[in-house]
Order: structure tokens, then C-alpha cells, then sequence
């Protein structure tokens, strides 16, 4: 392992947003902690945090135990770093995986860590790692499996993922599934890396069209994913984004009146 990915092991102090521990990394800052770790064999749960799984969390104690207890905790939405800023804790950026995840994967290539990708319809799975194999020469992808399965075939499903060898498992099997799944199941698998990646095989499959850049870069990806699909997004996008704003909100006025913080859900 180089010096540089050496330095790179210990994970940045968390930082308190609505309660939960959203550790403040850049991407490639991120990038690099991911190898680094991987490649020492550091076990590490990763988890995303957006205004989605935020609002699940707070309906679901198992979720909100799945993200706080998560090694990982990192800020996926634009609206959880104007959160932060609002409350006076500073995120470096939005990291969607989506914006990077091929960088990772080539970063897993140049050392010789190689990938599981669980998750997606049907075969969208092997068709995202087809493309990321197309893309990124000598990339090692020890296995692909959709995300449709019973809780009856997990214990098989954890057996052929441990048998692959693979250094990095990747999930992508919805919130709050993922998580709870990868929660529940972390100490019996063997890769040391667990991420859970949401919708990333959609978009390297190309069953997902990614919103224009300009839209990604005033963090309002999720207009144009409301455009695409109003039936399906907008309870998600519509009533969850003001109530997480209402969240914001409520929880800044506290602080101004010397309250405690947002209290923690379970």
C-alpha cells in the first residue's frame, strides 16, 4: 500500500447534521479512504444520506440505527450540505455516486481490488458491470446478482458473495432495503468494503438517463428525475423535501433557543 493511501485509513470525524454522523469528505478524499481501507482490510459500512433516507429514517428506527451506526456516513444530496451550512457545520461538497463511481471502480483496477455488484432488475447488475469491464481495463469483477430476492435466499446470496473473493460489495438494492440488508448482515460478510450505491447500476446499465449537468450542479438532479417519472417520485420529492426542510427549520430554531439537538429516532 503506498504512502499515500496509508495516510489515508483513519476516517474523518463526523460532524452532527439532524443527529445523524455525516462525515465531511471531499470526492477524492472519499475516493481514497474507500482504497486505502479495502486494501488494508479495514472493514467499513457505507451509507449515503440525502433528504430521502433522512425522511425514511425518521420513520423507521431500524433505518436510523443502519445509517448512525454506519462506518461511513457520507452527504449523497445537495440538501444535506445546505442542512449542515445552515446549521453551522460545513460539508465539503454533494457526492453522488453517481458522479464518480467509475473513478472508484478504476481506482479498484490500479489495485487489483475487485467488485461484487448486488442489485438492480433482472440482469442490470451483470450489464453495469459489462459496462464498467468495457470501460476500465483489467477492472476484476468477482460477481453480479440482482436485488430480487426473498429474505429466505439471503443466507445463499451471503454464501456466493463470500465465495467470490470479492474485496468491494456493492448494493444497490433501494432504501431503506440496502441499508437494513447490509446492517443486518455485515458481520457474516467477508468483503471489506459494504457501500451501499442506491440506484448506480441503473445509471452504468443505462435503464437511467442522469439529469443535465447544469441541473446536477445547482443540486437539482431530482427536478429532472420528477420530470422523467412524476407518478413514482413525487410523494418522494414533492411532500419529503418539504418536510425535510421543515425538519431544517425546526431544528435551527431550537438551536437559537439553546435546545438540544435534533432528537435521535428508537
Amino acid at each position: 500500500m503506498s504512502q499515500c493511501s496509508a495516510e489515508n485509513v483513519e476516517l474523518k470525524e463526523a460532524v452532527d447534521v439532524l443527529g445523524l454522523p455525516v462525515r465531511p469528505y471531499c470526492i477524492d478524499e472519499f475516493i481514497e479512504t474507500l482504497i486505502a481501507r479495502t486494501a488494508a482490510g479495514l472493514r467499513t459500512r457505507v451509507c449515503y444520506l440525502n433528504a430521502y433516507t433522512f425522511n425514511l429514517a425518521r420513520r423507521n428506527s431500524a433505518m436510523w440505527h443502519a445509517l448512525a451506526g454506519a462506518d461511513l456516513l457520507y452527504a449523497d444530496g445537495q440538501s444535506i450540505v445546505w442542512a449542515a451550512r445552515m446549521l453551522g457545520r460545513r460539508l465539503p461538497e454533494r457526492m453522488t455516486s453517481a458522479d464518480y463511481f467509475a473513478r472508484f471502480a478504476r481506482r479498484c483496477a490500479e489495485s487489483d481490488l475487485s467488485l461484487f455488484l448486488l442489485g438492480g432488475e433482472a440482469d442490470v447488475a451483470h450489464r453495469a458491470a459489462g459496462a464498467l469491464c468495457g470501460e476500465i481495463r483489467g477492472l476484476r469483477v468477482a460477481g453480479a446478482h440482482g436485488g430480487y430476492f426473498g429474505d429466505e435466499a439471503s443466507d445463499g446470496m451471503i454464501d456466493a458473495i463470500n465465495g467470490s473473493g470479492a474485496d468491494v460489495l456493492t448494493v444497490g438494492l433501494g432504501s431503506p432495503r440496502q441499508e437494513l440488508w447490509l446492517a443486518q448482515h455485515a458481520a457474516r460478510l467477508r468483503p471489506a468494503l459494504l457501500w451501499c450505491v442506491g440506484a448506480q447500476f441503473d445509471y452504468l446499465a443505462g435503464c437511467e438517463r442522469r439529469a443535465p449537468t447544469w441541473l446536477r450542479e445547482r443540486g437539482c438532479e431530482w427536478v429532472y428525475r420528477l420530470w422523467r417519472d412524476p407518478l413514482r417520485k413525487w410523494r418522494r420529492y414533492v411532500p419529503g423535501n418539504a418536510a425535510f426542510v421543515l425538519h431544517v427549520l425546526r431544528e435551527m430554531v431550537r438551536a437559537r433557543r439553546g435546545g438540544v439537538a435534533w432528537p435521535r429516532t428508537g
